[in-house]
């Protein structure tokens, strides 16, 4: 199990059977699966994990707390700028704002991470 966090073939195999997983749940509970939930929003987790790790493994040093507090700023600000454009915050519009921008910031950051990793080793 340990081989699937830290060597990158493992992360990009678990994340793809977790999609599988996702997949065949969301037509097995067809009826029953919210509508707006996207296979992309059970990423995020799994991302910042493996991207501690790969940071540790090129750098001695981790990347997450930066990427932690980059995702509370960004909190902060969509919610001060849900206030002045609409008046007002609806807990699910911006629960699931700030979750798709999670989404994207954590592939980008953890892409961005495997492409340092890879070329840290080839070099």
């Amino acid at each position: 199990m340990n081989d699937l966090f830290t060597n990158w073939l493992g992360q990009i195999s678990l994340i793809a059977a977790v999609s599988v997983v996702v997949l065949g749940l969301k037509r097995l509970l067809r009826r029953f699966w919210p509508a707006q939930l996207l296979l992309i929003d059970f990423w995020p987790p799994f991302l910042i994990i493996f991207t501690h790790f790969l940071t540790l493994q090129t750098t001695d040093s981790s990347i997450v707390p930066y990427e932690v507090i980059s995702l509370m700023i960004m909190g902060i600000g969509l919610t001060i700028l849900s206030v002045i454009q609409q008046g007002e915050i609806l807990y699910g519009r911006f629960f699931r704002l700030f979750w798709r921008v999670t989404d994207l910031l954590t592939i980008v950051i953890y892409l961005l991470a495997l492409v340092i990793f890879l070329l840290t080793r080839v070099a």
